[in-house]
C-alpha cells in the first residue's frame, strides 16, 4: 500500500517509540485508515515514516499480531495485513482481568444484572433459526442433567454455555467476547455455591426455557425481563459470597 501524500504516520517520541508505533498502527486500523484485509506498508516504509529502526517495526507488528489486529503472512506476496480481531480476544482480556482479581465477585454479579438482560433483548431481535435450535438444545441438556440427579456443577456448566450461545445470537462481537470472558468466572461461582445451590439448580431449565421461548418469538422486552429474573435469582443465592 502506498503512503498517502500527507503521511498517516508521524515520527515517534524516542522515549517510548515502540508504544507509539503500536498506538498509531492500531488507530489506523480501527479508524479504517487501513481497511480490513489491506496490506500495511513494508518495514522499510514504516521505519521511515515513524523514524525508528526496522526491529522496532517488527516488534510492534508482532505485538499487534498477538492481539489479533494484524496478520503477518510469510513468503511472496506476504506482509502485515489488517484483520478484524476475533471475539475471543475480548474474552481473553476479560477473563484475564477477572482471574487476576482485577474484578471481584460483586463486580461480576452487578455487571451481569445489566449485561445479560440486554443480551437477551438483542438476541430476541437478531436470533436466527440456528441460534434458536442451539438454545433449545441446551435447554434439553439442562433438563437431562436435572433428571439425572441434578448435580450442581454440570447444570451450572450447561447454564454458562447457554449464556454464551445467547450472546452469539446477538450478532455483536463485543457482547460475544465479553460473554466468553466471564464464563470461567461464573463457573468459579458455581463451584463455590455447591453446598447451597440445589434449589436454584432446579430452576435453571425453567428459566432458560422461558427466555428461549421469548427469543424464539422475537419478544425482546419479555426476554429481557425473564433474563433479569434469572440473573437476580443467582445473585440472591450468591449473597454470602458478595458480602465476603
Amino acid at each position: 500500500m502506498d503512503l498517502p501524500e500527507e503521511p498517516a504516520f508521524v515520527p515517534v517520541r524516542r522515549v517510548r517509540s515502540f508504544d507509539d508505533v503500536v498506538t498509531q498502527l492500531r488507530a489506523a486500523i480501527i479508524t479504517g485508515q487501513v481497511k480490513q484485509g489491506e496490506r500495511l506498508p513494508g518495514e522499510r516504509e514504516l521505519s521511515q515514516a515513524f523514524a525508528v529502526s526496522r526491529p522496532t517495526i517488527r516488534e510492534a507488528l508482532r505485538s499487534l499480531e498477538a492481539t489479533g489486529v494484524v496478520e503477518v503472512r510469510p513468503g511472496k506476496g506476504g506482509g502485515a495485513f489488517a484483520v478484524a480481531p476475533p471475539s475471543s480476544v475480548v474474552g481473553e482480556a476479560v477473563a484475564t482481568l477477572l482471574n487476576l482479581d482485577g474484578a471481584t465477585l460483586r463486580d461480576l454479579a452487578e455487571f451481569r444484572v445489566s449485561f445479560e438482560p440486554e443480551n437477551a433483548w438483542w438476541a430476541a431481535q437478531r436470533a436466527d433459526d440456528d441460534d434458536i435450535t442451539q438454545l433449545r438444545g441446551l435447554v434439553e441438556e439442562a433438563d437431562a442433567v436435572m433428571e439425572g440427579g441434578g448435580d450442581w456443577e454440570p447444570i451450572g456448566e450447561v447454564d454458562a454455555r447457554w449464556h454464551e450461545a445467547l450472546a452469539r445470537a446477538t450478532k455483536n462481537n463485543l457482547r460475544i467476547g465479553i460473554a466468553q470472558g466471564i464464563h470461567e468466572a461464573v463457573l468459579h461461582q458455581v463451584g463455590a455455591l455447591r453446598p447451597t445451590a440445589q434449589e436454584y439448580g432446579a430452576d435453571i431449565p425453567r428459566d432458560l426455557r422461558r427466555i428461549t421461548k421469548a427469543v424464539a418469538a422475537h419478544r425482546p422486552d419479555q426476554a429481557r425481563s425473564a433474563m433479569r429474573t434469572h440473573v437476580e435469582r443467582f445473585n440472591k443465592l450468591n449473597k454470602a459470597l458478595l458480602e465476603s
